[in-house]
């Protein structure tokens, strides 16, 4: 008789426990799942987690859609480029499928008028949501049957107090909605982060390109995030549009993922054959304006730009330039190509893209990526060959010999130092092995068998033509 009493006293126990927990979580409502605070909210930088409670209980006509491309959007800011009350709902390295469950929320609502939407490619590449096992579906449903993993969860429980307790200026850049999660103020820009960040991304897109996912796959994807959505709601304004990447980044994918480049370029077409004919969807393409994409001043990575450049964006669409159709995409995504194929990186300066030319005509062969010591390389051999230039190699001793009318030069693999008729030069970049091919210093090697390079730079710089002449 003790035992059953001692269990229903323990039952009893837990039961006016739990009740009081339940009441405090869903009145405090940490998260604002079911209602808007009635306090100075503590937001949640798990946007995963805070988001549903803002789609679906804050005032709102516009949404910001996205990945992390779009966290330094200043709502406030947006608001007076393009109108409306906007609420941003990005989520950082979010897919497809989870911008469209945060979007169902919002629409769930009836609120929403207009749609500003970052798309990225790598969205569409994968339907899963980001890690499944920990992912809160429950705030994604209208189960009420599993909000007990919200009422009961430690962490929200935490958020709670802190909501409650903690002091006003404790955490402000989790009580402002128009700077949360806007990593711009801290983040640390300039190109020796993003050429830091180029070498780790080329050594990891030489192992991950082998595996890129079908294209027909990201097509299907599409289709069933994003077109079907905007199909259901011809009455929404849908503003799409493409961020603009460092060039480094497009020449990463270019060289070593050529895959993952040319499916861009293919879902852009396929997305205006799909919406371009919609008079509720504009498409916008910032990815190959130079003015921001070569100026890596603008990146802290090779993705990633500055609050600045989100504001710029949102200029250009209110005004309504940078848009995409069918006129232009081919030609955008023929420059974008051009850009990544002729980008020269700097060990110590601007980046640009170079064209080369022999006596006016359109070079054979193209430089090596990356410059050593700020000098434009080459192949050898295909130097040769585009130049008419005789040209042997041995592989014993891993030295080219080039000739080309009464002067013989002679190159080494890993040596700073050449030999032109006999007598040693002092090269401004050792010969060196890249790719498997000797490569070397272009402009010496052409002043050193006896030719010149007339060199033409564009206004602003990024794009410069050599010019081989004998």
């Amino acid at each position: 008789m003790k035992n059953i009493r001692f269990i229903l006293s323990f039952l009893a126990f837990v039961l006016v426990f739990a009740g009081v927990v339940g009441g405090f979580m869903i009145t405090v409502d940490p998260l604002q799942f079911y209602h808007k605070a009635a306090y100075e909210p503590l937001y949640s930088r798990e946007q995963r987690y805070q988001n549903p409670g803002l789609a679906k209980n804050y005032e709102y006509d516009t949404i910001i859609l996205g990945s992390s491309m779009t966290e330094n959007f200043i709502p406030s800011k947006v608001e007076e480029a393009l109108g409306g009350k906007v609420l941003k709902l990005s989520i950082e390295g979010s897919t497809s499928i989870e911008q469209r469950m945060i979007a169902d929320l919002a629409f769930g609502t009836g609120q929403v008028k207009t749609v500003l939407w970052g798309f990225d490619y790598f969205t569409v590449r994968d339907n899963n949501v980001r890690d499944a096992e920990s992912f809160p579906f429950y705030l994604y449903d209208d189960n009420v049957l599993n909000d007990y993993k919200y009422i009961f969860n430690v962490s929200n429980i935490k958020h709670a107090f802190g909501a409650l307790l903690l002091p006003k200026d404790k955490h402000p850049q989790y009580r402002n909605l128009d700077r949360l999660n806007n990593w711009d103020s801290y983040a640390t820009y300039g190109s020796k982060k993003v050429l830091a960040k180029w070498i780790e991304a080329w050594n990891y897109e030489q192992t991950s390109g082998e595996s890129e996912p079908d294209y027909e796959l990201a097509k299907q994807r599409f289709d069933e995030n994003v077109l079907s959505l905007i199909k259901a709601h011809p009455e929404v304004e849908f503003k799409i549009y493409y961020p603009p990447y460092s060039v480094i980044r497009q020449q990463v994918w270019y060289r070593l993922n050529p895959q993952r480049f040319y499916n861009q370029l293919e879902i852009k077409k396929y997305m205006l054959e799909k919406l371009g004919s919609m008079e509720n969807v504009t498409l916008f393409d910032f990815q190959s304006d130079e003015s921001v994409t070569y100026n890596l001043e603008n990146f802290k990575d090779l993705s990633h730009h500055t609050g600045a450049i989100n504001q710029w964006i949102i200029e250009q669409i209110a005004a309504g330039s940078h848009q995409l159709t069918a006129e232009n995409v081919d030609e955008l995504g023929s420059k974008l190509e051009h850009q990544a194929k002729t980008l020269v990186i700097n060990e110590n300066g601007p980046i640009f893209s170079l064209t080369l030319t022999v006596e006016g005509q359109e070079a054979s062969f193209v430089q090596i990526p990356t410059t050593s010591k700020d000098q434009v390389r080459v192949a050898v051999k295909d130097f040769a060959e585009g130049t008419d230039t005789a040209f042997a190699y041995d592989n014993d001793t891993k030295q080219a010999t080039l000739q080309r009318g009464s002067n013989t030069l002679i190159l080494t693999a890993d040596s700073p130092i050449a030999t032109l008729n006999g007598e040693a030069v002092n090269l401004d970049a050792p010969a060196v092995i890249v790719q498997g091919r000797l490569a070397g210093p272009l402009m010496q090697i052409v002043k050193l068998l006896g030719g010149n390079i007339a060199v033409t730079e564009s206004e602003d710089t990024y794009f410069v033509n050599y010019d081989i002449q004998w």
